[in-house]
């Protein structure tokens, strides 16, 4: 019986760095999808001028 629960814990254990990396990217892709990154912005150009 304990052979089999350390089989089961072991088994979670060994996906847990799979888990966090995976969870580190959806956050990673939140980010980005919430706050799209804008191109940045040529100091030469002037503002356009309101109308």
């Amino acid at each position: 019986m304990a052979s089999v629960l350390l089989f089961a814990v072991k088994g979670l254990l060994d996906q847990v760095p799979d888990v966090i990396e995976s969870a580190g990217r959806a956050r990673d892709s939140w980010q980005r999808f919430r706050q799209p990154e804008l191109p940045p912005r040529s100091d030469d150009e002037e503002p356009p001028m309101a109308a």
